[in-house]
């Protein structure tokens, strides 16, 4: 008989590494003979008619529900609309999905991201296996979910963290369940890089603090090589892209250029390019991995993310976040030697397209999936209790909302 898994997807939107990691799994599972369904915030955005499509193509059932907010009231995104008006979004959206649970008779609920609970209180409330993927280190502006610890893991029949540092990250502080791992996949063929006879020093990645691009610009205005030009892909936010282009004409720095964001950014790149990301904080770094499947010589950061996948894969080099002179010198070799750096990507892309791939990414998640497991009957009022609210007959939702929640 065919298995009904129903995800909870974070955004609809196709702009976030968790949303392409996830379509993957979703369309991976289709293939498998799954029956899928997707549930996201419905903000009556243009930019979700492309969603939806892509939905449509891969065989996935895709339905939006209108919502307030749809992350947790402490997560990114500030708050809209009033308290009461939250509440009630909540209420209507858990309400919502166990509707969607009973007529679509679903077997299994994923969660896509730490910043999303309906889908697991409405698959407690319906006594349907549910399992959560973490996508975000619980620090910086996810450090919040710290304190939803507890919750995730009491409703939680399996929870999957990013391969590497995170998966270890989580073990450790849940310590009463088995954190298994996936590796987030993105369909990267390799592109057919233009041919060139000069270097240029390449990031992908929208201008922002976290990325970090300040950074880049201080260790190539260090190296003093303007004849080789500095390329920013990708689109901005103001008043960190500002920052930047003061200081590069603030300092006379000459050859850096912001070409703003382009759909199929690798067809820019040729084959004498290298890449470096200099981000603060990553969980995995997609980007890395196309880099690097696209047989480029790259330079990351040594933020935890960068390092599972350097863990993972071997090729890369890697200096110290916030030393600008380790950033030069590391930038000076490979320019240096670029040759013998790009043998080594070109020779490895096998044992890399080997391990990044869909059977490989996703197998624990798959195992899991297919197994037939007798769900018990979650004691629904346990964290109320924990807030103080003492009752056998507990309105679970409402009472959440008043005494957890917030």
């Amino acid at each position: 008989m065919t298995k009904t898994i129903l995800f909870i997807s974070p955004t609809g939107t196709m702009d976030n590494g968790a949303e392409i990691s996830i379509f993957n799994l979703m369309k991976f599972l289709v293939s498998k003979g799954f029956r899928v369904l997707n549930v996201f915030p419905d903000y009556r955005v243009p930019v979700q008619k492309n969603y939806l499509e892509q939905m449509k193509k891969a065989g996935i059932q895709a339905i939006g529900i209108p919502a307030v907010k749809w992350w947790w009231e402490e997560a990114p995104g500030g708050l809209p609309g009033t308290y009461y008006q939250r509440v009630k979004s909540y209420e209507d959206n858990i309400k919502r999905i166990r509707e969607i649970l009973n007529q679509n008779k679903v077997d299994l609920v994923i969660s896509n991201t730490a910043n999303v609970f309906q889908g697991a209180l409405a698959a407690a409330e319906e006594n349907i296996r549910h399992f959560w993927l973490i996508h975000e280190f619980p620090e910086g502006e996810f450090g919040y979910y710290k304190e939803k610890l507890e919750f995730i893991e009491y409703y939680s029949d399996q929870i999957f963290a990013v391969s590497g540092s995170l998966q270890k990250e989580l073990s450790q502080l849940l310590t009463d369940k088995n954190i298994l791992s996936f590796i987030p996949y993105s369909e990267i063929s390799g592109t057919n890089l233009k041919t060139s006879n000069s270097h240029r020093i390449i990031q992908i990645g929208r201008i922002t603090e976290n990325k970090n691009q300040l950074e880049l610009i201080k260790a190539y205005h260090n190296l003093n090589i303007s004849n080789i030009p500095l390329i920013f892909i990708g689109a901005e936010d103001e008043e960190y892209a500002k920052r930047c282009k003061d200081y590069v004409k603030n300092n006379g720095i000459q050859n850096v250029h912001f070409i703003g964001f382009l759909d199929k950014p690798w067809e820019f790149l040729t084959d004498k390019d290298i890449c470096v990301f200099t981000s603060k904080i990553e969980t995995f770094g997609m980007v890395y991995i196309e880099a690097l499947i696209n047989n480029i010589p790259t330079i990351v950061s040594n933020n935890k993310g960068y390092r599972s996948v350097k863990d993972l894969f071997i090729q890369g080099e890697m200096y110290c976040l916030g030393d600008i002179p380790d950033l030069s010198r590391h930038i000076l070799n490979l320019l240096t030697n670029f040759s013998m750096k790009k043998n080594e990507m070109v020779q490895n892309k096998e044992k890399i397209t080997a391990i990044y791939n869909l059977e490989n990414a996703y197998k624990c998640i798959l195992k899991h999936v297919n197994e037939d497991v007798e769900i018990n009957v979650k004691e629904k009022d346990k964290f109320l209790n924990i807030k103080g609210v003492k009752s056998s007959k507990i309105d679970v939702f409402k009472n959440f909302l008043k005494n957890y929640l917030y």
